[in-house]
């Protein structure tokens, strides 16, 4: 269920990269991609793709930018307490409840449009607040349910967000194309409501209060944790870790990650429309490629990675150190490559999969090192941590869309935007091998405050 966790988490906050362009209409009358311009000769009209006879707004970049930042806003708001509130209340109700929330915001999010942008943009918010409460939740959920040494494949399981993407993106494509965009939002609160419905019979805050795990899997979990997570609630001590040197490297590869991430989320479906000239059922198919390549690699990573661990071939933190090759350095590389693709659709389409392919390690460099450095606080400090980086998804948009503009959507400006994606994937993959660790931080030590009654001096 953590994978439908992130799965639907993702679909409701991949969606409008999608619907935004099929809302607006993929091109505008007269214009021609600019990797098209040569083979179109004498073009003073393209057609509209989602268009077709329902209302479509006319948009500028600058409301799109604001559009798709609005989940971002909101998003940010929630990560930190997210954390704490599942550790004090469990993560069972902060992921059902916000999930059954956003879906029906999710559903109304056509009515809003019809009053504007801005009704768009608050709404986006609300998701977005909404959907801060998941991921540090998952973690909780995490710390608590997987032995020390299938962490990896546990994860792993986070990654169901690239699946979702996937799906969002093909889904949403060829519904909106078909239907109409409103039917893009629609489709999506149906699967958010079956996915409700299941964590709500399946899924239990820890192993003890669950109806579908054995007693003697209890023990092997319980016996797994060596005393390192705790039963005892406590807050998080957050002045201790916002003066963790290893808390902030590990915030570092965050930030690049999620540069790269929200890169290929909220910018590639229009670079792919709007730049190279695929339609929006095209674009929208090619831009979930690249998570399916993720998913498919996290796991293959996932469990190459606890492989390692387990033949004790190097250790945690030089294990975490050796896969930031992967997740950083190949996927900067392959962002610095676009530049020299060109046009070649082939190529672009390429380097974009192979990006995210080598991004899901992840899953076995810095994404798991909240729960090397504090099990007993893994959702408070993945809260801090992906609250920093979920600022690249205020930051993209905003830049991207500038960019854009001034240069009138051609490669050039592409070329900009990826380069930068690229040189914060490095910067961050870097932090982290220079200051990272796994090393479990003496701030996760919870201490008893009163002696447990007939334990003696033991």
């Amino acid at each position: 269920m953590i994978f439908f966790t992130t799965f639907t988490n993702y679909m409701l906050r991949s969606n409008i990269s999608v619907s935004v362009v099929a809302m607006v209409g993929t091109r505008k009358s007269g214009f021609v991609p600019p990797c098209k311009r040569d083979q179109i000769k004498n073009t003073t009209e393209n057609k509209t793709s989602a268009g077709g006879k329902e209302r479509t707004f006319d948009w500028n970049e600058d409301r799109i930018g604001w559009i798709l930042t609005g989940y971002f806003w909101g998003y940010m708001v929630t990560l930190v307490p997210a954390g704490l509130l599942s550790e004090l209340i469990g993560p069972w109700h902060v992921i059902l409840w916000s999930s059954l929330a956003s879906g029906v915001l999710t559903g109304l999010t056509p009515l809003f449009a019809e009053g504007g942008y801005i009704g768009v943009v608050i709404s986006r918010v609300f998701i977005g607040m909404l959907g801060g409460l998941a991921y540090p939740a998952a973690h909780v959920l995490i710390a608590k349910w997987a032995p020390p040494h299938e962490k990896g494949k546990f994860v792993a399981a986070m990654l169901g967000n690239t699946i979702g993407t996937m799906v969002t993106f093909n889904l949403v494509g060829w519904v909106s194309d078909a239907w109409g965009w409103q039917w893009g939002f629609y489709v999506l609160v149906i699967l958010m409501a079956a996915f409700c419905l299941g964590f709500f019979f399946v899924v239990a805050d820890t192993p003890e209060k669950s109806r579908c795990t054995s007693q003697e899997e209890r023990d092997y979990i319980q016996e797994s944790h060596h005393g390192s997570v705790s039963k005892k609630k406590a807050v998080a001590p957050y002045l201790k870790i916002l003066t963790s040197i290893p808390f902030w490297a590990v915030c570092a590869a965050q930030f690049g990650n999620l540069w790269g991430l929200n890169l290929i989320l909220t910018y590639t479906p229009k670079y792919l429309s709007e730049t190279i000239g695929f339609n929006l059922k095209e674009s929208a198919g090619l831009a979930s490629l690249p998570y399916l390549a993720r998913m498919t690699a996290s796991g293959m990573f996932g469990i190459l990675g606890d492989w390692m661990l387990k033949k004790e071939i190097m250790s945690v933190t030089r294990l975490r150190k050796f896969f930031i090759i992967f997740s950083h350095f190949i996927p900067a590389a392959c962002l610095f490559m676009i530049r020299v693709a060109g046009c070649n659709q082939v190529g672009v389409v390429a380097l974009l999969i192979l990006c995210q392919f080598f991004n899901g390690a992840v899953v076995v460099s810095h994404f798991i090192n909240p729960q090397d450095l504090a099990p007993n606080f893994a959702g408070s400090v993945f809260g801090v941590m992906n609250f920093i980086g979920m600022t690249t998804g205020i930051f993209v948009p905003k830049i991207t869309g500038a960019i854009t503009t001034h240069y009138n959507k051609n490669l050039a400006g592409a070329t900009i935007i990826y380069t930068i994606g690229g040189s914060v994937y490095f910067c961050g993959g870097l932090l982290f091998i220079i200051f990272g660790t796994a090393k479990t931080q003496p701030w996760n030590e919870i201490k008893e405050t009163e002696p447990e009654p007939n334990q003696g001096n033991k």
